[in-house]
C-alpha cells in the first residue's frame, strides 16, 4: 500500500488536522516518520480507522502505472494470491451460512418437538389431578367398568 503525508491523509479522509492529531496522540492511527521527520500514514491504515477514502483526492503520483515488467508480474501475482484468499473466503461464508441454516431448521424442530411433549404433559397433568377429584368409589367402579 501507498503512505501519504499529512496533507495527502487530511485530503483521502476529509477530517481535520486537529482531529488527525488527537488521533494519533490516542494511538487510534498510526504512523511513521519518514524523509525530514515528516509523518506519513499508509493506505491500510487509513481504512482501518476512517473507513472509506475520498479516492478523487488521491494524488496523481499514486496513480501512475509502475514501468518495469517484473514490477507488474509481481503485482499480478498478488492479485491472482489475493483473488484465491477472497474465493477462499466466499466458500467459507457460503459453507458458514449453509450450516448455520441447518442449525436453525434443526432448533425449529427441536422446539415444535418440545412444545408437543409440553401439550402432552399438561393434558396428563390435567387428567391425574381429575382422577384424583373424583371419589374413592367412583374411582372404584369405574375401573371396574372398564
Amino acid at each position: 500500500m501507498a503512505w501519504h503525508t499529512v496533507q495527502d491523509t487530511l485530503k483521502l479522509t476529509g477530517k481535520s488536522r486537529s482531529q488527525l492529531y488527537r488521533d494519533m496522540a490516542k494511538g487510534l492511527v498510526s504512523y511513521r516518520t519518514g524523509k525530514d521527520d515528516r509523518r506519513e500514514f499508509e493506505t491500510s491504515e487509513l481504512i482501518r480507522v476512517y473507513g472509506e477514502l475520498n479516492t478523487n483526492a488521491t494524488p496523481p503520483r499514486h496513480r501512475k502505472g509502475q514501468s518495469k515488467k517484473g514490477d507488474i508480474l509481481a503485482e499480478n501475482s498478488q492479485l491472482a494470491a489475493i483473488q484465491k484468499q477472497l474465493n477462499d473466503l466466499q466458500q467459507t461464508v457460503t459453507l458458514i451460512l449453509e450450516d448455520k441454516t441447518a442449525r436453525e431448521a434443526e432448533r425449529r424442530q427441536l422446539d415444535e418437538e418440545r412444545d408437543q411433549l409440553q401439550a402432552e404433559i399438561s393434558r396428563l397433568t390435567d387428567a391425574l389431578a381429575q382422577e384424583k377429584k373424583r371419589g374413592f368409589w367412583s374411582r372404584l367402579f369405574r375401573s371396574g367398568s372398564e
